[in-house]
Order: structure tokens, then C-alpha cells, then sequence
């Protein structure tokens, strides 16, 4: 019996695809009246929620750069062949974020669980990213390694 491998550019489209939807969902957050960011803030322990212009400009466009980010990894997802050599770009992009992220959490000094669900995990999943797109080029014929992207056709001479 012959042993399959692991598709690592097909799962590797769908983890792109989960994370931009995942992010996209941020979008939704620019539009929460304060007195829900107010709820959600004293419910995660961060005590009174400062109902000042900047905090809630900074919360708003915070989740409008989180969706955007979701929107470009999801057409990176969507237009998969040809945007493939970019995938590592969006996997350490991640990665570095995720770094700043635990950075930030830790000298703001936010809940641990807090800290524990967004750095780590972000830079954790650049890095998975990045593996699984250099296993996907493993798998590919050599011929096909710089075929991804815009086949121009040649002009008749």
C-alpha cells in the first residue's frame, strides 16, 4: 500500500483561510456601542472602562486594522496560486506581531490569560505559517517551484 503525505499546501490554504475569518470577525467590534466596549472591559478584569476620545478612536481602529489584516490574508487564501510566494511574508509578519503583542500585553500589564491568548499564539502560528509553506515547496516538482503567480504569455514575434 502506498503512503499518502501530508497535503501541507492544501491544509496550509485552509489555516489562512480560518485566520483571515477569525480576524475579519474584528470588523464587527468598530461598530460596538461604548457602553459594550465598557461591559466587555470591566468583565475581562480591566476595571473602569476610561469613556475618553483616544480609548475609544484607538479600540475602533484597532479592530479596523485587525479585519483589514483578516481581509488580506483572505484573498491571499482565495487567490492561493497565485500569491503563494507570498505566504511567508503574511507567516513572519505574524510572527513578529505576535512577539510585539506579547511585548505590549506584558509592559501593560494585561490579565495573564490575556497575555497567554494573544501574543504567544500569534507568533505561534506565524511560525506554523512559514513550516508549512516551506514543506508545501518540498512537494512540489522543481518545474512548478517559480510558476506561481501571473503566466504571461509571450508575444508573437
Amino acid at each position: 500500500m502506498a503512503s499518502q503525505s501530508f497535503d501541507y499546501r492544501g491544509w496550509l490554504r485552509w489555516l489562512l483561510l480560518a485566520i483571515g475569518i477569525m480576524l475579519m470577525l474584528a470588523f464587527l467590534a468598530i461598530f460596538f456601542p461604548v457602553s459594550l466596549m465598557a461591559w466587555c472591559h470591566e468583565k475581562l478584569g480591566l476595571g473602569p472602562f476610561p469613556d475618553q476620545p483616544i480609548v475609544i478612536y484607538l479600540a475602533r481602529s484597532t479592530s479596523l486594522m485587525y479585519a483589514v489584516h483578516g481581509f488580506l490574508t483572505f484573498l491571499v487564501a482565495l487567490n492561493y496560486d497565485r500569491y503563494f510566494d507570498l505566504v511567508p511574508v503574511f507567516g513572519w509578519l505574524h510572527f513578529g506581531m505576535g512577539l510585539v503583542m506579547l511585548g505590549t500585553d506584558l509592559n501593560a500589564g494585561m490579565p495573564l490569560l490575556w497575555t497567554a491568548a494573544e501574543g504567544g499564539p500569534i507568533a505561534a502560528a506565524g511560525l506554523l505559517i512559514v513550516w508549512m509553506w516551506r514543506n508545501a515547496r518540498k512537494q512540489e516538482p522543481r518545474s512548478n517551484r517559480w510558476n506561481h503567480g501571473i503566466q504571461r504569455e509571450r508575444e508573437p514575434t
